[in-house]
């Protein structure tokens, strides 16, 4: 196991879809207040394109992670044309330097439209993106019938190297897949883990706020603080984990926060 090196620390990230029906400014606030380091904005549409909109809300907390478009993709004429637009994007944010993505569709449609990514080598090179700006694939939830076959999280970590990228480790999609969260983690290589998605989750019930669900959360915060990881941890919350007041809304998001810096350090349990 890789031990931590004393300077090491991932960077705590509040995800936009967290409080998703909230202005981006006004999550951006909270997420300053509650001392995260940066947003990873969801790119829900369209209509969020480079410009001064997303350059004030930049300046209230910054834009360090991009979730790309995982719907609605003819809205933007395809997934490749929303990846592209996605990239467009984080180009043009200057403390963007990473897009995380789901993995295209298994189905045969979906097979047959982006047949582009399965002949890709190099995606950041085939969607002009800048050199600063990492892409990596998310592990989904899986099934007995996964296409990813018997060993899905290896079957992935061989994609994201053949497509020059990294991995989004997803702490409850790997949960409500009936995989030991502890045991996946120690398969993934840090070189390759650029980010981590995390939440709780309680059967088939994802996204839940840490201790809400049965995940040995803290036991995993510290695993990642012992072998060194320093890239990002994204907090991924549904948006009814929180009250309805901004102030108790910031006062919990400030305590988990606090409680994964600690576990990170080594301290802490699960129960927090």
């Amino acid at each position: 196991m890789e031990e931590r090196t004393p300077d090491s620390a991932p960077t705590l990230l509040l995800s936009a879809g967290c409080l998703f029906h909230l202005p981006l400014r006004t999550i951006a606030r909270i997420g300053r207040e509650a001392g995260f380091s940066g947003m990873e904005l969801i790119m829900n549409s369209p209509k969020l394109n480079p410009g001064a909109g997303l350059e004030k809300v930049d300046q209230v907390l910054p834009i360090r992670s991009i979730h790309a478009p995982f719907r609605d993709w003819a809205a933007w004429g395809g997934l490749l044309a929303s990846l592209k637009a996605t990239t467009n994007l984080a180009n043009s944010l200057g403390a963007v330097d990473h897009v995380v993505m789901h993995p295209p569709g298994s189905k045969l449609a979906g097979i047959i439209q982006n047949r582009w990514f399965e002949k890709a080598c190099d995606l950041p090179l085939l969607l002009d993106a800048k050199g600063r700006i990492r892409f990596s694939l998310e592990n989904m939830p899986w099934a007995e019938h996964s296409p990813f076959a018997r060993d899905p999280l290896d079957r992935l970590m061989a994609r994201c190297r053949d497509k020059n990228m990294g991995l989004t480790f997803d702490v409850c999609h790997m949960g409500v897949s009936g995989r030991n969260v502890l045991e996946a983690i120690e398969k993934v290589p840090m070189d390759l883990l650029y980010n981590v998605h995390f939440s709780d989750a309680l059967g088939y019930t994802e996204h839940l706020r840490p201790g809400k669900g049965n995940l040995p959360l803290g036991a995993f915060l510290r695993r990642l603080g012992k072998r060194g990881y320093a890239r990002y941890i994204t907090l991924e919350l549904q948006p009814s984990s929180f009250p309805d007041d901004l102030d108790g809304t910031v006062e919990l998001l400030a305590a988990i926060r606090e409680a994964m810096e600690r576990q990170l350090a080594g301290g802490g349990d699960d129960a927090e």
